[in-house]
């Protein structure tokens, strides 16, 4: 039987499962073995308070998943499973499939159904909008380390030390976006890739943000990947 490995797909596809696909790629590649790798997005059920007679306290009403949803998570892991492919991982070679509920109850669940070997999830930063949410909320990699059937590996993306690797940062979430997107017309300001591109420890953006953005620009400009236009004074780069 082959090899599982289970992948948590957020919802959005954020640059941090986008750097754990990568990362789990190139170990994957690296390994020189028959590995499955199973994706899963869970869509989090709205979870209720009952005060209603004959329901307990705490008890959790069923709330109905619109089908957009389903859709959408669906879309999520189409473009997750191609993008494990630009990185060399046959399509055969992985599985989107989608659950219900709570994240962390349901990453454990699949992990025992498939079998897995080894659960890859990314980290959410520690800003302080996402220790707020893990003080209200939970960590969801905490509670799958504590239940979990298996070994997990908690991806963290690099931190920018200065500001060439701030400039790579940009240059390959910029990359990556494109790739996303490439029928769309997308065009960047400097000042606007800086903030849509941020580093997930970066709580404001600021000169230094925007110098490196401005680079990475420019890099992808020279690589023939953008066109660069003056508007009115102002540096428009366009993938046109």
């Amino acid at each position: 039987m082959d090899k599982r490995i289970l992948l948590g797909i957020d919802a959005d596809l954020s640059l941090i499962t986008q750097f754990a696909l990568h990362e789990i790629s190139e170990l994957v590649g690296q390994s020189g073995s028959s590995v499955q790798l199973i994706l899963l997005n869970v869509i989090s059920v709205t979870q209720v308070i009952a005060m209603h007679p004959g329901l307990y306290v705490g008890q959790v009403i069923p709330v109905a998943t619109p089908s957009w949803q389903r859709s959408q998570a669906e879309d999520v892991l189409r473009k997750a499973r191609l993008l494990l492919q630009q990185e060399g991982i046959a399509l055969e070679r992985t599985e989107g499939i989608v659950r219900i509920g709570a994240p962390a109850d349901e990453i454990v669940k699949a992990a025992r159904e498939f079998q897995v070997r080894l659960i890859v999830l990314g980290s959410r930063g520690n800003s302080f909008k996402q220790r707020l949410r893990r003080l209200v909320l939970g960590s969801i990699s905490r509670r799958v380390l504590r239940f979990a059937p298996c070994p997990i590996m908690i991806v963290v993306p690099p931190q920018p030390a200065h500001s060439r690797d701030l400039t790579t940062w940009y240059e390959d979430a910029i990359r990556c976006y494109l790739n996303e997107n490439p029928q769309a017309l997308s065009v960047f300001t400097p000042q606007q890739a800086a903030q849509q591109f941020a580093p997930p420890n970066k709580k404001a953006v600021g000169r230094k943000e925007v110098r490196a953005a401005s680079h990475a620009l420019d890099k992808l400009t020279q690589e023939g990947i953008l066109c660069c236009h003056d508007v009115q004074g102002e540096l428009h780069y366009v993938n046109d």
